[in-house]
């Protein structure tokens, strides 16, 4: 009897197969390009912002390196104040302190030369010129100290503003980096759920094909019962035609062997009607499925299996169909 097992080689269980493959391999491709696309764009806005950060650290340093050479500059020119301030008050102590100068000439029209007043006059001279000396000196440091404290504060605000500068770049990358991975879990979730629906798409097609063979296999074992039942039915019509004229033909024998003969057909009779048809077997028979499985044909009747219609109608005593 032919196989009417599901066949899984069937060319349909493979085309649905390969269809899914091509829709998961369209799918895949997509969101891996997206995926890749999303990557190469948030790591640019990354760079760009790395870039930004740089070229303002570079221009707030260029800005406080300027404010310092400014700074330098205007200490420089009030050390060269100061030291024109000390050669001005040396030179003019010079001047007035000179005996033959203006002064000793005044002194010396008035009679004072070499008298106390000249001396007096000649310390009073040079304790101006050391008080300016001392006063020049004063501010020059005070200046000096002044300038260094500007640069020192510039030095710190320059040093606060590159840290604003690096804090701001890092919370700009973190925020991008962030929104990158979220924009990115997102498009994992999305292909997750596209390769869901695929398979379970492709999964009804394939629970399809296997309805469809199973339809087909249950109608080709009906058609073959059927002509299993019509063969029985023939054989046993023939049979019993064949009985009925060899029962008319052996009428004039005696009645010895008519009421012999009659014994033994009321016994054959009798094992017939225990015997069950061919139809009532077919009607009961159940195909078994499964892997390695040898008798697939399940008698209703007696619960053994077989391998073959014919095994079943041999175990009745009835002839195999294939002859």
């Amino acid at each position: 009897m032919a196989d009417y097992s599901v066949d899984y080689n069937d060319q349909r269980f493979k085309a649905v197969e390969t269809e899914k493959q091509n829709k998961l391999n369209e799918a895949n491709s997509m969101y891996n390009n997206m995926i890749a696309n999303t990557d190469n764009r948030y790591n640019e806005m990354i760079q760009a912002s790395k870039n930004y950060a740089n070229e303002q650290t570079k221009n707030q340093q260029a800005r406080t390196d300027f404010a310092i050479d400014e700074i330098n500059q205007q200490k420089d020119q009030t050390k060269k104040d100061y030291t024109r301030e000390q050669m001005g008050a040396y030179t003019d102590w010079q001047k007035q302190s000179n005996q033959y100068g203006a002064n000793a000439e005044k002194l010396a029209s008035s009679g004072l030369t070499n008298s106390g007043y000249s001396e007096s006059s000649q310390v009073s001279m040079y304790n101006t010129y050391q008080n300016r000396i001392m006063q020049a000196k004063e501010s020059y440091n005070q200046a000096v100290q002044n300038y260094n404290n500007k640069i020192t504060e510039a030095r710190l605000s320059n040093n606060e503003a590159l840290a604003q500068i690096a804090y701001n770049a890092l919370q700009s990358q973190l925020q991008l980096a962030l929104e990158g991975f979220q924009y990115k879990n997102s498009l994992l979730q999305q292909q997750l759920s596209t390769q869901m629906s695929i398979d379970s798409d492709y999964y009804g097609r394939y629970q399809n094909v296997l309805a469809q063979i199973n339809h087909e296999n249950q109608f080709k074992y009906q058609q073959e019962r059927d002509r299993i039942a019509d063969q029985q039915w023939q054989k046993q019509y023939n049979l019993q035609l064949a009985n009925s004229r060899k029962s008319s033909g052996g009428s004039s024998k005696s009645s010895k062997k008519s009421s012999s003969s009659s014994s033994s057909n009321q016994q054959v009779n009798t094992e017939q009607k225990a015997t069950p048809t061919p139809k009532e077997i077919i009607d009961n028979i159940k195909m078994l499925q499964g892997p390695g499985l040898t008798n697939n044909i399940k008698d209703g009747i007696s619960g053994k299996t077989f391998s073959s219609m014919d095994a079943l109608l041999n175990y009745y005593g009835y002839a195999s169909t294939s002859k």
